[in-house]
């Protein structure tokens, strides 16, 4: 759901600035440095990418749930956000199609 959620904040973005060439790039990056466990990297960039930018929740939870290191709290957490980050990124897209105007050429 994260993942869905980014990829519509782009498609938002591209409606209300035309540019989303760089802005997926810039998401492809931080998704390559989460392949990695998050575990490796020091304390300000492993919160930074867990919980300001989730893509921490995104590509190590999973793997984390599934060999039982992440405690329920956790696993709630990450339901919670990847909600609150899809009602969110629906919401911009709705402000995108009400501020989109079609000019054909």
């Amino acid at each position: 759901m994260i993942a869905t959620a980014f990829h519509i904040i782009v498609l938002a973005m591209g409606i209300l600035t035309t540019e989303v060439d760089h802005t997926i790039m810039i998401y492809r990056d931080m998704t390559s440095l989460a392949r990695f466990p998050l575990d490796i990297y020091r304390e300000p960039i492993r919160s930074i990418f867990t919980f300001v930018i989730p893509v921490g929740i995104m590509m190590g939870f999973p793997a984390k749930a599934l060999f039982s290191l992440l405690s329920p709290q956790f696993i709630f957490l990450s339901f919670v956000i990847s909600w609150i980050l899809l009602f969110l990124s629906i919401k911009l897209w709705q402000y995108a199609l009400m501020k989109y105007q079609s000019w054909g050429g």
